[in-house]
């Protein structure tokens, strides 16, 4: 069993939040600096999102591409249950941020969120479980998921 001096210090040195600093500027088109972000910290949810999904984007795209690559050198995301719990906003968001990056996502995601994600859509397969040990996969034909243009 651990003692509690044990837990405090795991979850100190588990919660990055904790012991890792760091200061981004956002930018306008023009190059102005229009936000300075140093934590999470005094932000709305949706800031703090949007900002964690930029880093991990930003992060993911210097570590396979490089400082000199325009686009990564291996550029598939895959991410299981993806935007789940999130709401149209913050998908829409991401998926820009991901695909201003250069990566492809590939994306195990419940049927809810494929009208938010219509636009980003380039082929789907449904995988039907049953009994929770049958699967099967059946791919689907994308026409225009988005519906009739307004």
């Amino acid at each position: 069993s651990s003692s509690f001096a044990d837990r405090t210090w795991r979850e100190l040195v588990l919660d990055v939040r904790k012991h890792v600093e760091f200061q981004g500027l956002e930018k306008s088109a023009d190059g102005v600096v229009v936000d300075i972000h140093t934590s999470g910290d005094g932000r709305s949810g949706g800031q703090r999102v949007k900002l964690v999904t930029f880093a991990l984007a930003a992060a993911l795209r210097y570590q396979l591409g490089g400082r000199k690559a325009v686009t990564p050198q291996y550029g598939t995301v895959i991410i299981d249950e993806a935007f789940d719990k999130a709401d149209a906003e913050f998908t829409e968001g991401s998926m820009r941020i991901f695909e201003r990056f250069g990566f492809q996502m590939i994306l195990a995601t419940p049927l809810k969120m494929v009208q938010t994600l219509s636009e980003f859509i380039g082929g789907a397969a449904l995988v039907t479980i049953r009994n929770r040990n049958e699967s099967s996969l059946s791919l689907l034909e994308i026409t225009n998921l988005a519906g009739p243009a307004a």
